[in-house]
């Protein structure tokens, strides 16, 4: 058992021992060189030194000495320096030891202001009316540039994720995942009045890029979005978000996606397009609800978007979340038109749970805010806002009018009672009046002969 160990002396110092082969143990940086012979002990090893004291490793512990009488009386006089030293803080003012210096912060827009007012986009969802019902408390994956876990108003509402290329998801460099996140999940935070759609969601970020705009990225989104649906499945989710958009697809994506709607998760995507002319994918793939951007004008130009569009909702003069701190930044993008409907299924899958991921994307088409445009011909929806403006106080709230008519097993009628027969009256009516005139064609000579003969008479006698 030759060799060198390491323990800890009996203050606290490391202390580093020589064993060699026969057994004698020789401490190499303790206060003073101890020399002795190593026996066996139920508990580790004993080290017996010359002087008599007793050094002994514990198996959990390392070496620990025990002093001789030497050690006792240099111990005496430690006892003392240490009562010294409790007189001299009672007495001596005490200096705060420094608070180490924080990490600088890799986003740029750590350290941004509070931004007290709710944008017009929150407004415009109104989700609040939807929370006496439910908040959401379903975990929603986010597959973009990572999501803070460090940001005041995600506070305790993200798990640790996963970054494609090692390590967890829940940093975030550039700042979109975070500023969806918080549209997503954010909690209320005193000073603001901005909070997300689904405030108790919990948020499971996946990394695949950190700098979505880098064009050297495009060749291998696909793949990347892959795999971030498969980390997302396998992590939980019950509700996809993919603000990233491809113009190309592959049989990798496309399986993901069939296998996620498989899995009963909900898959919302951008409709966006990334470049001009250009398809967007997941969006246009079966199975994903696509997404269209809205600003307070409008809704956006056909013509931009690669995906027909399933839903619209706002993407531009939002305020969200930064990734440190208490601070907002505000947001126009088309792509963060994904975030208010990834967090209104939220709030429907955790309302109706028993609703298939297919039914939750049918509620909240069927209960979306549409357009009053006429449809072109043939059309089911709008190209522009899709079946409309999501909803998420209607997609929890509003009975499905489909199940009402099915549930009576027929439609309704009202049944009247039968109009009475006023034959009958107006018979008696008739008679009567004939009655009358016949009385009255019988009587009226006999009273004018009356009134002659009293003329007459009246004539005589004068």
């Amino acid at each position: 058992m030759s060799g060198r160990r390491r323990g800890r002396g009996e203050f606290g110092g490391r202390h580093e021992f020589d064993v060699d082969a026969r057994g004698t143990v020789r401490a190499r940086n303790s206060d003073a060189a101890r020399t002795g012979r190593v026996s066996p002990s139920p508990r580790g090893v004993a080290v017996r030194p010359a002087d008599g004291a007793e050094v002994r490793r514990r198996e959990n512990a390392g070496l620990r000495v025990a002093p001789s009488s030497r050690g006792r009386r240099r111990r005496g006089g430690i006892a003392a320096a240490a009562l010294l030293g409790v007189v001299a803080s009672v007495l001596l003012p005490v200096v705060a030891a420094p608070e180490p210096a924080r990490a600088a912060s890799c986003a740029t827009s750590s350290g941004s202001p509070v931004i007290e007012a709710a944008s017009w986009g929150q407004q415009r969802m109104g989700a609040e009316r939807a929370w006496p019902r439910t908040r959401g408390d379903v975990v929603v994956a986010v597959i973009d540039t990572g999501v803070s876990a460090n940001s005041a108003s995600l506070q305790g509402a993200v798990l640790p994720g996963t970054d494609l290329a090692g390590g967890t998801g829940d940093v975030d460099c550039y700042g979109r995942g975070t500023f969806i996140g918080s549209l997503i999940a954010g909690r209320p935070v005193d000073g603001t009045d901005f909070v997300g759609v689904a405030p108790a969601a919990t948020i499971l970020p996946v990394r695949v890029t950190s700098n979505p705009d880098d064009y050297s990225l495009a060749a291998a989104l696909p793949g990347l979005l892959a795999q971030g649906i498969q980390a997302a499945v396998a992590g939980g989710a019950r509700v996809i978000a993919i603000p990233l958009t491809s113009a190309t697809t592959s049989p990798e994506l496309e399986q993901a996606v069939q296998a996620a709607v498989a899995a009963d998760v909900v898959v919302v995507a951008a409709a966006s397009a990334p470049t001009t002319d250009a398809a967007a994918y997941p969006a246009a793939l079966d199975g994903v609800l696509s997404v269209a951007p809205l600003d307070q004008k409008g809704a956006a130009d056909p013509a931009k978007l690669g995906a027909a569009p399933d839903l619209a909702a706002p993407s531009s003069g939002l305020v969200g979340a930064v990734p440190d701190g208490a601070g907002h930044v505000t947001g126009d993008e088309p792509d963060l038109a994904v975030a208010y409907a990834a967090g209104s299924a939220a709030l429907v899958r955790a309302e109706f749970p028993a609703l298939t991921a297919a039914e939750v994307g049918a509620r909240l088409m069927a209960t979306a805010d549409a357009s009053t445009a006429p449809l072109a011909k043939d059309a089911e929806s709008d190209p522009s806002l899709g079946h409309g403006v999501v909803d998420p106080v209607a997609a929890v709230s509003r009975l499905d009018p489909e199940k009402v008519v099915t549930a009576s097993g027929a439609t309704p009628t009202l049944n009247l009672p039968p109009e009475p027969d006023e034959r009958p009256s107006d018979m008696a009516l008739m008679i009567g009046m004939g009655l009358l005139a016949l009385v009255a064609a019988t009587l009226g000579p006999l009273l004018g002969l009356v009134a002659v003969r009293r003329r007459r008479e009246s004539a005589a006698a004068e």
